[in-house]
Formats: structure tokens, sequence, C-alpha cells
């Protein structure tokens, strides 16, 4: 029979207690304290405190690593995915997850790790045929009506693709392809459902290919050669949709389009179709504004032209021909009036002066004329007549005949 009751011999440990038991047991071996280690990193994470956190694995098993900001500063070089490193530090619990893990205080580089030199290799072969270049890859419509995921059926990817994807645009039809997405096979059976797509649902407007995040061992399945040629030889775009977005595979190169994520892919890849709505409707309006605009330009510009040829008409010319030639008539005719003005003020000027210089008036006022006889030269001055010449005086009504009897010479009053 059990009984809940310890034994009195039995000692109870905490979860804190038995953690600090098991710190105390790694602080005491000095191979722990002072331990230097080679392996591939995986999993890194440059964290923006400064302090690195990965995975050194081999073959066989792996131990979680932390390096702090003051000791990665001495670093000579940049740690990442699938290189070789010797670590020197020391084995520790971290006590609030129960899990031992190195401490590092200097690393050094080993050397690429094994999977990442196989990735670089078929990375620059592949690069080197071709397959990587911008030009041939497929452009993906702006509006899909069906797509396919070929992916796990039970990761978490595919329900964030399908998710994403009836949330932005729910008209659309999903065909979800199950596969497996890592270990052997896992590259072939991808490969081998994107040419039964092909063959089978030629009409798809893109496949999805992909997976979480993990490390380079569980994405490795996209980083094969055959799954590479068959997204090549694809006739639908292929999006590859693999992993965290620090994460790149072969996939990634070779496809037309490129996701950070499985849910990245939705987003990148299907439009929203409230967005489009409202966009159709910005655009319709617009629209009917640029059109009414071009009609009222168009109309205006009618009328402009209507009127243009009002004025330009032969009709048009002829009258204002007839209004030029009243202008002119009436210009000449002040003109003439002008001058006809002119003249008989002049007339009138020397009428005036003719009767100011008149003789006759000069005697209506009472004034003479001397007439030398028989010349009838008019005597201006005394020398012109001597005694007993005969003259003849002009007066207002009429002459007088006499002698010079004599002639007195006017004083000089000088």
């Amino acid at each position: 029979m059990q009984t809940n009751s310890p034994s009195f011999n039995e000692k109870i440990f905490t979860v804190t207690g038995i953690t600090q038991h098991i710190q105390m047991l790694f602080s005491s071996d000095p191979i722990l304290q002072n331990i230097t280690i080679l392996g591939e990193i995986s999993n890194y994470i440059h964290h923006s405190s400064g302090h690195m956190y990965f995975v050194l694995k081999d073959e066989k098993a792996q131990i979680r690593c932390v390096m702090f900001k003051g000791s990665a500063l001495g670093l000579d070089f940049k740690p990442k995915d699938g290189l070789g490193v010797r670590a020197k530090g020391e084995v520790r619990v971290y006590e609030k997850r129960g899990e031992y893990q190195l401490y590092v205080s200097q690393m050094f580089e080993a050397g690429k790790g094994a999977l990442f030199a196989a990735f670089e290799a078929l990375k620059e072969k592949l690069r080197a045929e071709g397959l990587f270049k911008t030009e041939i890859k497929k452009i993906l419509p702006k509006i899909p009506r069906k797509i396919a995921v070929i992916t796990s059926p039970t990761g978490a990817a595919i329900r964030d693709i399908i998710s994403i994807t009836l949330r932005r645009f729910p008209n659309i039809h999903i065909v979800v392809v199950p596969a497996q997405v890592q270990g052997d096979g896992a590259a072939r059976q991808i490969a081998e459902n994107i040419d039964f797509l092909n063959e089978a649902l030629p009409e798809l407007d893109f496949i999805i290919i992909g997976r979480g995040g993990g490390s380079i061992e569980e994405l490795w399945a996209f980083n094969e050669e055959i799954l590479a040629r068959s997204i090549y030889a694809s006739k639908i775009p292929i999006v590859s949709a693999v992993g965290h977005e620090t994460d790149f595979t072969i996939s990634d190169f070779v496809a037309d389009l490129r996701a950070p994520t499985p849910s990245g892919a939705a987003e990148m890849a299907i439009p929203d179709k409230d967005s489009l709505v409202k966009n159709i409707k910005l655009l319709r309006g617009k629209l009917n504004r640029t059109v009414f605009h071009i009609f009222d330009l168009k109309e205006q510009r009618y009328f402009n032209m209507a009127e243009n040829l009002k004025y330009r008409s032969p009709k048009n010319t002829i009258l204002q021909h007839l209004q030029t030639i009243d202008d002119l008539n009436n210009r000449l005719r002040l003109h003439i009036k002008h001058i006809f003005n002119n003249y008989e003020n002049r007339l009138k000027n020397f009428k005036d002066k003719l009767v100011s210089l008149n003789p006759k008036s000069v005697l209506d006022r009472g004034y003479s004329i001397c007439l030398k006889i028989p010349e009838k030269a008019v005597v201006k001055n005394i020398e012109q007549v001597e005694k007993d010449n005969k003259i003849e005086i002009i007066i207002r009504d009429g002459s007088i005949s006499a002698n010079v009897s004599g002639k007195e010479g006017k004083k000089d009053d000088r």
C-alpha cells in the first residue's frame, strides 16, 4: 500500500534546491570550469543587448551557449550558422530554466562546418548555371484566384498561411499539399509535389513551399539540389517561405519570390481585398474627376474654336473691313473739315488784314492821300514836290486839285 508520507531517511528537494545542488556539482568539477569545445554554430542570435546566443553541435549532440557582450567585443570574426569554432569557457546551470549551458569567454574560428560548406558549394554551382538570375524569375499575379501550399499539414506554417490568406482575400482557393519538410526524403517529396502540381493543376497562380524556423539541419531539405532543380523547372511561380527572416536556403535563391517567413509569404503574395476595394473606389472617383475635367477642357476648346472660326469667317472679315472703311471715312471727313476750318480761318485773317490795310479805311478815319500830278505818285516826303507843282489830295468823299505855293520841312527835334 502506497503512502503520501515521506520515509524517515528520505531527503526531499525543492526545484530550486536540486538545481542549486547540480550547480554546485558543476562548479566543483575543474574540467567544466575551464573547457574548450569544438563544434558547429547553429541557431545563432545576436541580441540587441550585445549578447550572443547559439548552439554548438556535432553529428550526435548539441549544447546551448551564451557569450556576453564584454567577451564578444574581443572576437576577430563574425559568428554565423554553419561556422566551426573552438569555444572556451565554463559549463554552468541556467537555474531559471534548469538547463546547462556553456558560458563562452573566448571563441576562435575553426573552419566552416560540413553542412555550411555543402550549402556554399551547391549555391556556387547553381549560381554558375544561372538558376538564380533575376531576369528568369516569373511574376506573381496581382490578384491570385487559386494557389497551392506544400508544407507539413500539422505545423504552424500552414495555419498561419491559411489564416492570413483568408483574412486578406476570402475568395481565394487554397490547395494544401501535405509533405514532409525535414529529414530523409523530404526534399524529394516536396520536389515531386511541385512536378505533380505543374501537370495536374497548371492553372495555379503560384505555389508556396516552406516551413517554420529551425536549425540548419532541420531546414536542410530546402538546401538540396533535387528541390532546387524542381523549383527552377516549374512553370508555375514558386514562393519560398522557409524558417525565420535570417534563414536563407537554396530554395530562396531559386524561387521566384523569397518570403522571410510562411506568414510573410501570405502577406507579400496575397493582396488585401479591403484595400483593393478601397483603392478601386478611390481610382473610380479619380477617373470620374479626370473624365469630367477632360470633358470640360474639350468643351471649352470647342467653344474657343467655334468663336475663333466665327471670328475668322469671310463674313466677319468683310464686316471688319466695312467697319474699317467707315472709320477711315469718318477720319477723312474730320480731317477735311479740319483743313477747311484752317483755310477758312486763314482767309478770314487775310480778309481782316486787307480791310485794315485798305486806303479807304484810312480815309474814313479822317486821313488824306497826296498824289503828285501827273505821275499820281503818292507823296511820302517833302522832297518829292517843289513850288508850283500840281498835286491831288484824295479825301473820304472826293479829291481836291491844288498847286504847291510853298513847303516847310519838319524841324529836327534833335
